[in-house]
């Protein structure tokens, strides 16, 4: 099998961190234990990742937004 586990984690560095785009499918592509472990950053990942995904589709649609006349410049 090709998932993460605690036997595969403990062979990475000590202060390596485990992350996911998710939606997660818990006990195949990782485990619930690896997931929800101290070394995971999945929740800030997952929680974050709506805003940034917004803020660079906005980065990036602003020259066409400009061209239209549809919005002033955005302060970066």
């Amino acid at each position: 099998m090709y998932g993460l586990n605690k036997e595969r984690l403990a062979l990475a560095k000590p202060d390596c961190i485990v992350m996911h785009p998710g939606p997660m499918n818990r006990g195949v592509e990782i485990d619930s234990s690896v997931a929800d472990g101290d070394q995971s950053v999945i929740l800030k990942q997952v929680t974050n990742g709506i805003a940034v995904r917004m803020a660079v589709l906005a980065l990036a649609m602003q020259g066409q937004l400009q061209e239209q006349g549809l919005i002033e410049a955005i302060a970066v």
